[in-house]
This record gives C-alpha cells, structure tokens and sequence, in this order.
C-alpha cells in the first residue's frame, strides 16, 4: 500500500506540474498575440523584451510559483547562476555589478555590494542597463546591408556569411589597390574593454597596415599637461579624499560624471572639509559647493598662475619642499610677475579680491586637494592648464600630507600591474609605420582630395562619430562619400550606423569576455558573459577574427580567444597584483590592487620625470614654463559671433552619446536647451523658452532657450551628447565646434567656438 501510494503521489504531482507549465505556457502565448498586436504602443513605452518576459512571469507567478513542486534530479529545471562584469563606458568609475541568471534569462541585476568604490549603487545611466541596451526591441541583431543613399538608414537583412564575404572581398580590394593606409579604425571610449576595445582589433589593423587613428580627442592633452610637470598623472587615490579639509574641483562635475567619487566628497565635507568648484558653467556639483570660482572659459592657465603670483608674494609657499622636490623656482617666480591679480581678473572675468582669496585659502589650509578629470583640456591652453594646475601641490608642499596634492588619473597602475603582453601587438607588428590620423580631424581626413592615399575604408566600432567627433558636418560630408567602404560594429542604429555600407550587430557587455581597467580607481574587473549571445551578435574581436580568416591570414596572434586574452593578461608578478588571479577575481568581478595603506606618491619627491623633481621650468620643451596664449578673432569673426560656446556634459542620462536613443531618457532630461545669460538674452529680445537658432560658420542647431545666471554674459551653454537625427534640424553641438588641436596633446580644443543666436 505504502508503496502505491508513492507512487500515486508521484503520479499526481506530475500530472499536476504538466497542468501547471500546460497554462503557463499558454498564459505567455496570449501574451505574445497581445505583444503583437500592440507592438507600437509598446514601443513608445519602451517594454522590451527583458520585461515582456518579466510580465509573464509576474502574470503567471499566481498560478505556477505558489504550486509549482520541487522535482529533484529532473534535468530539464535549469538552476540559477551568479556572473559578474563591470561597467564598460567611458567614466572614471568602473562600477562592478553581479547578474543572476536562469538558462538565458536573466533574473536579477545589481551593482556589486562588496566592492566598496561601487558600493551598491550604479548611476541612472546605467540601473537600467539589460533593458536599455541588451534586450531593448530596437537592438541590431543580425548583419545588415545598406539599400538606400548614405544616411537614409535603409538596410536589408544578410547573412553572417555573406556580410564578411563582401567586406572582406572589397577591403581586399582596396588594398591590393592602394594599400592598407587606406584603411582607418575609428574606435575609441564607447567600450573601454581591452579585449573589445583594442587586442584583437588592433593587430588586425597592424597587420594589414592601415592607418593609425590618433585616439587623442578626450584626455590626451590633460595628460600631457600633468606629465610635464610630474612625470605621472597617478597622484591621491578616490577614496582618500576623505582625509582633504580643502577641495578643489576643477573643470570637473562628480555629480554627474563621477558620481561614485561624491559620497566620499561628502564625508570629507562633513568632515569639515570646504569644497571649491572652478568652472565656467554653473553645474550641479557648484550649486552643491561652498564657493564657485566662475573664470571665462579657456582662461584656467591664466587663473593658475595667477594664484602662483599670489602664493609666491605673500610667502605662503612651502620652501623647504620646494627646495628638496622641485626644478625651476627661480625661473617660475619671475614668469608669475605678469600674472598679477589685476591682470588675471581682466583674463577670467573674475574679481582681483576673488583671485587673491583664492590663492591664500589655499595655501593656508591642509591637506589641500585639487581634483581635476579633463573638463579643462578642450581649449587651445588645455595641457598649459594642467601643467600649471598640477604645480600647485609642489608649490605649497601639499604633497606632504596624506589626502593632500593632486588627483588624477590611475591608468598608470594598471600599466604597471598587468601583463600587457597579451594586450600589446605582437613582436611581429610593433612600432608600425604607417600614418597617423587624428580623430579630432576625421572631417578633414575624409574630405582631402590631396592625401595619398585616400582613406576608402572606414571601420567605426565602440564610437559615434557622427555625433562625438567636432565639425560634425565635415564629419557627415566624408562619411556620405560613395567611393567610402563604411563597415560599423553596434548594437543601435546610430547617427553613424546610418552611413555604413554593412552593419554587424556587437554583443553587449552581457555577453562576451572581457577585462576592465580604470582611469579613475585602483580596481580591476573581469567580465564574464552572463548569458549567450542573442540573436546573430558576436564580440568585437570575433567580427575581425572572421575578417581575417576570409581574407587568408595564418597568423595565430590574430585568432586567439578572448577568454585566453584575459586569462593572460591577469598572470603577473607585480606585487600589486599579489593573490590576484583569474580564479580569485571570478569569485567576486573585482579586485583593488595591493597599494600601500597611505598611498602618498610624492611626499618626498619621487616625480616620474627625468629629474625625479616636479618640474615648474623644463628647458627641454619648446614652451618652457605655461602660458597662456588666446586665440586671436578678427573683428569681423568677433561682430558675426560675439558669443563663446560651451559644449558640455549637462545630461543626466546620457553618457556621451551612449542612451541618448532612448525614449525614457529623452522624456527625463526634457527640452534640448541652451543656457543663455539675462542680458544676452535682452540684448536680442529672447525670452524664456523662445525657439532659436544657434550658428557660425561651421553649422545651426535649432534649441529652446532657458535663461540663467549658470553663464556669465558673452557665454551660452549647450549639452553635448543628442543624435542629430533625433533634433529639429537634424544637427546638434558639434555641428558648432572646431576641430582644433589643443597646445599639447594633440587634443580636441572643442569649446574654442564662437556662435550668434537668433529667434525663431
């Protein structure tokens, strides 16, 4: 009996869980006719496909979860499974996340709660990242060919095979025909993985011999700035902020762009610490400090040395460090003497009184910090700002003091602590020959006639350059050439994706290998794909391993796996990577380096230059102590447009160009504005909300006014970021900015732009 009853009652369960799944699955059919036949509604409500499926389960979670039986050792029940990846944009935050997952569904996604920078939290751009990105309805997923004229965005539906077949056949082509330089990459911060951004992609285009992109528009000349006079940017770490009692946030809005660095901001300020923002524009973090220093924009170098001017003639310098540490204080002393108050006010725009206060709260209060990102580069004097800034530390021995000095990038940890090996060309390919192209001036690149060759072939992946790049109508005017192969790797499409001749659909972070460093902490991060790829995506580096099997490369360096590339490039004997390995940082996604408990890099001198000194004087660069040199307009250029334009990362939800696609995003951060001073504002008769048109001789965007006091008079303020496909006038900021190169760099000088407005 005891037994029948067994299994009877193993009998009635089974017939049970197949009446469960029986109505469960036809819950979700009807689901799905709904789904269909209410797919544009949807869509302008943005349900994708994570939540469709979440709407099914939590519609059916009544009838099935409540009685839904525990069937050990049945093999069709698929577990639950823990990942773990980190974030991939351009941000000096590197947030870590765990992703929880059943089969290929996922389940559950969060920023890690171990890793103390994260600490729990993701930022607004990316809480709702799966359904953003990589389940949102409008994601490419299979190869497309372009039908219509360049930026039409009409495209067919082919095949793996057929796409890499005819791109491969005609980049061939081109070569056999002029050679690989003209080819050119265009990649560079939409995906910051080293195997998705750079390993195999690069010895790919190493190996054919294109054209090198100079990847210089955002950071290169802040670096240079710091370099020459430090010899490293690696200076305070983000977390010790919290022992500074006086910030200086220069050029920068952790508010917005580095919003895990803010918590500890706050608890220095509660501290007892007074927070300073420098910057032309009054921002989010300004309202929130206890003092804003709002000089002209591009006038930063003059303000630096102003201080200098200031600190040195009051004697409120730190001699005896200066005497120990540093090179050139003579030479210094006698350069600052033209940069006295009076005329550092009529430079910045600010008061003599400000500039003097300034420079003595400063230097009388320790541990003084200033933090600094790249917010200040984008000038012709943007490194003459960095390297003056970066010598104020030296001078006033804030370098002594634990949460005192500099902070600025970390990059060069990672530099150090990872086997680059496996990142790095191969022998074989070092040291290349072929010309460079600077990204900033792809507009120019695209259109010269004259250069030989001419570029034919252009490969953009991680980038937008339709909508980052400056001169955004050159930009365009290249990219509508018949004559130019355009093969783009994304997941939307994009402003840029508009122009290619082939699409391939990229996976998404959530699906493929990959190893994260950061510029702006000391944590490391493993990625590791949480589900398969959906739909026809595949990795970065699997489109160009398959481009160079189709073109009949042997080369083993252009074929190795992603899961190899990251296993290598963690097996190191650096001691800040002692106990680091794949194994160790699979169980958590992330590890911090091994640094010392106090990490003060120059309390006693140690700068990474030639002469182990900070150097306020080098006789060996051309400019030999900074300046600053404004650019000269005509009157002409001056009457025509008599307003600078700011160009900056206003918006909340948009990281660069990345969600600014989005529906959602797009309602939160409202109207396309641009800020424009009371006065300025009478002056052409403008009130609030007016429609304008923005222009110079590069462009016109069309924009709603608000008017502020966030500018000063002569200054409006637009954000960067809108795809100009989504805009009134189809154009947005960078069809305004130059592509002017920064004094040392080579960077984008993007905010040296003039413009006039009117109403419309």
């Amino acid at each position: 009996m005891r037994i029948k009853h067994i299994v009877n009652k193993q009998h009635m369960l089974f017939i049970r869980y197949i009446w469960v799944y029986k109505t469960h699955m036809c819950f979700i059919q009807l689901l799905v006719v709904i789904n269909n036949q209410n797919m544009d509604s949807r869509k302008n409500k943005d349900i994708d496909r994570r939540e469709f499926i979440e709407i099914s389960t939590k519609g059916a979670a009544a009838i099935s979860l409540a009685s839904f039986p525990v069937l050990t050792g049945c093999s069709n029940i698929e577990t639950a499974k823990s990942s773990f990846g980190a974030c991939y944009h351009d941000c000096p935050d590197r947030c870590s996340w765990k992703i929880t997952t059943v089969g290929n569904k996922l389940k559950d996604f969060q920023a890690s709660k171990n890793n103390p920078y994260t600490a729990g939290k993701l930022c607004n751009k990316m809480i709702n990242f799966p359904n953003d990105v990589t389940f949102h309805l409008d994601r490419i997923l299979t190869p497309l060919k372009r039908t219509g004229q360049k930026g039409s965005g009409e495209f067919i539906k082919i095949s793996w095979e057929q796409a890499i077949s005819e791109v491969a056949s005609r980049v061939k082509g081109i070569i056999d025909q002029k050679g690989g330089e003209a080819v050119l990459p265009y990649n560079f911060g939409g995906n910051q993985g080293l195997v998705q951004g750079k390993a195999i992609p690069n010895r790919f285009f190493a190996h054919i011999g294109a054209s090198q992109l100079e990847r210089t528009i955002c950071g290169n000349a802040a670096v240079a700035g710091v370099l020459s006079t430090n010899g490293q940017t690696t200076g305070v770490l983000p977390e010790d902020i919290i022992h500074s009692k006086f910030i200086i946030l220069w050029g920068t809005n952790p508010i917005l762009s580095n919003q895990h660095l803010w918590p500890f901001i706050q608890k220095a300020k509660s501290n007892g610490a007074k927070i300073v923002t420098v910057d032309p524009f009054l921002s989010k973090t300004s309202e929130e400090a206890d003092w804003h220093i709002q000089p002209r924009p591009g006038t930063d170098t003059a303000l630096a040395l102003g201080l200098m001017h200031v600190i040195l003639k009051e004697n409120l310098q730190d001699q005896e460090y200066i005497d120990s540490y540093t090179l050139g204080i003579e030479e210094l002393k006698e350069h600052v003497q033209k940069y006295d108050p009076d005329t550092v006010a009529g430079i910045t725009g600010l008061a003599k009184e400000t500039i003097i206060e300034f420079a003595k709260a400063y230097a009388q209060n320790t541990p003084s910090l200033i933090r600094v990102l790249i917010g200040m580069e984008h000038q012709v004097n943007g490194a003459s700002a960095f390297r003056a800034v970066a010598m104020l530390p030296a001078l006033t021995g804030a370098w002594r003091h634990f949460g005192g000095g500099l902070m600025h990038m970390t990059y060069e940890l990672f530099g150090e602590a990872l086997n680059w090996e496996s990142i790095s060309l191969p022998p074989t390919l070092a040291n290349p020959k072929t010309r460079l192209i600077n990204m900033v001036e792809l507009g120019k690149a695209l259109n010269n006639s004259e250069i030989n060759p001419s570029i034919d072939a252009l490969f953009v992946f991680n980038s937008n350059p339709a909508v980052t790049t400056p001169n955004q109508n050159l930009v365009r005017k290249g990219l509508e050439r018949n004559d130019l192969l355009t093969i783009v790797s994304e997941h939307f499409m994009t402003d840029t994706a508009r122009y290619a001749d082939y699409i391939f659909p990229a996976t998404s972070v959530l699906e493929n290998w990959d190893i994260l460093d950061s510029w702006g902490t000391p944590y490391l991060n493993i990625n590791e794909p949480a589900i398969e790829p959906l739909g026809e995506s595949k990795p970065n580096s699997e489109l160009f391993r398959l481009l160079a099997l189709e073109m009949g490369f042997k080369e083993t360096y252009l074929y190795e796996s992603d899961i190899n590339i990251v296993k290598k490039t963690l097996e190191s004997d650096h001691h800040y990577m002692k106990g680091i390995t794949f194994e160790s940082i699979r169980k958590t996604g992330w590890a911090k380096f091994n640094l010392p408990e106090k990490w003060m890099p120059h309390a006693e001198g140690n700068f990474k230059t030639n002469s182990g000194k900070c150097h306020f004087y080098d006789p060996n660069m051309e400019s030999r102590l900074p300046d600053f040199i404004p650019i000269e307009y005509s009157d002409k250029e001056m009457k025509q447009y008599p307003l600078h334009l700011l160009t900056i990362k206003t918006p909340k939800y948009f990281l660069n160009s990345s969600h600014a696609n989005l529906n959602h995003n797009l309602e939160k951060e409202g109207k396309y504005c641009l800020e424009v001073n009371p006065k300025d504002a009478a002056m052409r008769n403008i009130a609030n909300g007016d429609e304008l048109k923005v222009f110079n001789q590069r462009g016109r965007v069309y924009i709603t006014v608000r008017i502020s006091n966030k500018v000063k008079q002569g200054i409006v303020c637009m954000p960067q970021g809108f795809w100009p496909s989504l805009l009134k006038g189809g154009s947005s900021a960078n069809a305004l900015t130059n592509d002017l190169l920064t004094d040392m760099g080579r960077g984008g000088a993007i905010q040296e732009a003039k413009v006039e407005v009117v109403k419309i």
